[in-house]
């Protein structure tokens, strides 16, 4: 048995603190630098996608302090700092961009409502995505396969595996990282040109593995244990599966270059241990098809060759996560599949929701069947005309998603029933379809008994234009509850009728500042001369957003030029 000197004690040493370090800086620091923020960077506190008044502000608040350009350079740094790796052969550059496309999962240590409160602000690098569409962030969740397979197959044996899951991936992740870097260290201060004993007989790069399984436990954690109340912003997955396609680029440069200083020597290393984990031969080969199929051999040789054999790789996966998570598998199933074998599933979902007593597996079932296309309308329809009102509210909440006239006349009928839920959700429902057939029946709630319902019913008329809401909007501007007075401010500004000018500014002395905001913002919507002439004193507000929103509209609304005196 070899005897420990106190070289290999130092280093053991070395590599716990610089294990420790990391952890620190990845999971503790993220919390301080989060209470900082928070503490000292004014932002708002609402849902940045809520409704279409929130995203007006969000889009205000963006343009006012120039978010945009400060995300849209960061992400080209990004891709800049990956290309001049690969060009310069640099692998440390390459990894930094791929460590920094990661910053997003990161952002989740924030828990706010606005999506760039606190560390969320670690969001913005990611706004060049989110402008194309919320959608792209998709794209990443087939990395959640390994994990639902764990959990199925542990939820056979009765046993909950998400925190087993999540413990042994962050353990495991830190332990072969630790010894990764122990080993490492060890070879060099050994003078040896490459790194062959303990874990790396197992493995070539087991401190990217470390770090790719510690990660994706830390996903884990965030996406659900840990995961707060908070806005919209990109998903964590497709961060994660980018980062981790560039780092698998990265290992494949470094080899390149390993074999271009010691071709024989790293040679017959390579022969000896496996790329990142021991698969069997059969999983290797399948993993190398298409390298083989693009290049002919198993592994690429060249710069070039490590970009497109990535690329292609991510493109496959991308693929994946739209067949698997993004409806994809349903659309092929629809034209595969036989319309009576569907039916038939979409029936016993209906069934199976009617026997299920636990609400969240209810709504998981409610939202599987609102998920099956024209095969699931009439069983939906069966449930909204259920004889629970517990059915009925689920069944209202989830019709709106199947965008059929079956649908939308039976929403229209349950404007009528006697759970005011029931007609709350049928109306939330019709929102997401705001076809102008609803106005009638939507008109006629705005007599309803409940508030809530009165308002939820005057916001989708306006949203339809139209103007059989003005009565109910001028007697809520009165109101002495503030979030009646400002729905009913939101309502008259997607209106957007001059007239409600005179109104809405009676509202910028309101005392509380949810409605001067709202206010503002109708101001904006309305977007007329005398509208610009209202919002002057709102520059001069105590309320900080008053002053931003009002600042934005001023720009945006355009003032008409004064018509010069003959001569």
């Amino acid at each position: 048995m070899s005897r420990i000197t106190p070289r290999d004690a130092l280093i053991f040493l070395l590599s716990a603190v610089f294990t420790a370090g990391l952890t620190f800086a990845t999971v503790e620091l993220p919390r301080v630098a989060d209470s900082f923020l928070q503490e000292t960077v004014q932002t708002p506190g609402f849902d940045s996608h809520a409704d279409r008044v929130s995203h007006l502000k969000t889009e205000l608040f963006i343009a006012h302090f120039h978010v945009r350009a400060l995300g849209y350079g960061c992400f080209a740094a990004m891709v800049l700092l990956v290309v001049a790796g690969f060009a310069t052969r640099r692998a440390g550059l390459a990894a930094a961009g791929g460590l920094a496309f990661i910053l997003p999962l990161f952002a989740q240590f924030a828990g706010v409502m606005f999506f760039l409160a606190g560390l969320g602000l670690l969001n913005v690098v990611w706004l060049p995505v989110l402008d194309l569409s919320l959608e792209l962030s998709r794209l990443g969740l087939v990395i959640r396969v390994p994990y639902d397979l764990l959990r199925r197959l542990l939820g056979t044996l009765g046993v909950n595996g998400y925190w087993p899951v999540v413990l042994i991936l962050v353990s495991s992740g830190l332990l072969i990282f630790f010894l990764g870097t122990f080993a490492w260290l060890s070879a060099r201060v050994r003078g040896l040109p490459i790194a062959e004993r303990s874990v790396y007989r197992f493995s070539r790069h087991p401190q990217y593995l470390g770090w790719i399984v510690w990660s994706y436990g830390l996903y884990l954690l965030l996406e659900r244990g840990m995961y707060p109340r908070r806005s919209w912003g990109i998903s964590a997955s497709l961060p994660w599966l980018l980062s981790t396609m560039v780092i698998l680029a990265v290992a494949m440069l470094e080899e390149l270059q390993m074999r271009r200083h010691h071709p024989e020597a790293y040679e017959r290393y390579r022969r000896s241990a496996p790329f990142l984990l021991p698969f069997p031969a059969w999983i290797g080969r399948l993993i190398a098809l298409p390298c083989r199929v693009l290049f002919g051999r198993d592994r690429p040789e060249r710069r070039r060759e490590v970009a497109a054999v990535v690329s292609l790789y991510t493109a496959l996966l991308m693929t994946a996560s739209i067949l698997l998570y993004g409806g994809g598998a349903g659309a092929i199933a629809a034209h595969v599949l036989p319309s009576r074998w569907l039916s038939a599933r979409a029936q016993s979902l209906a069934v199976e929701i009617r026997r299920e007593q636990d609400p969240r597996r209810r709504w998981s079932l409610a939202d599987r069947l609102a998920r099956s296309g024209a095969t699931g309308v009439r069983p939906m329809l069966s449930l909204l005309a259920d004889e629970s009102p517990e059915l009925r509210v689920l069944a209202a909440r989830r019709a709106g998603r199947m965008h059929s006239e079956s649908t939308l006349r039976a929403l229209q009928t349950a404007l009528a029933d006697p759970v005011a839920d029931v007609r709350y959700w049928a109306l939330r429902s019709l929102s997401e379809v705001c076809s102008q057939e609803c106005i009638g029946p939507v008109e006629t709630l705005l007599h309803d008994p409940e508030v809530h319902i009165r308002v939820t019913a005057m916001t989708l008329l306006a949203d339809l234009g139209s103007p059989a809401m003005g009565g109910t909007a001028t007697e809520l501007l009165s109101s002495p509850h503030a979030w009646q007075r400002a729905a009913a401010a939101d309502a008259l500004g997607a209106l957007g009728a001059p007239p409600a000018v005179t109104m809405l500014a009676t509202r910028l002395d309101d005392p509380e500042p949810a409605v001067r905001r709202s206010a503002v913002l109708a101001l904006l919507r309305v977007g007329t001369g005398e509208a610009a002439a209202a919002l002057q004193p709102a520059t001069r507000d105590d309320d900080w957003e008053v002053r931003l929103y009002a600042a934005e509209a001023l720009r945006r609304i355009p003032v008409p030029q004064r018509a010069s005196a003959p001569r």
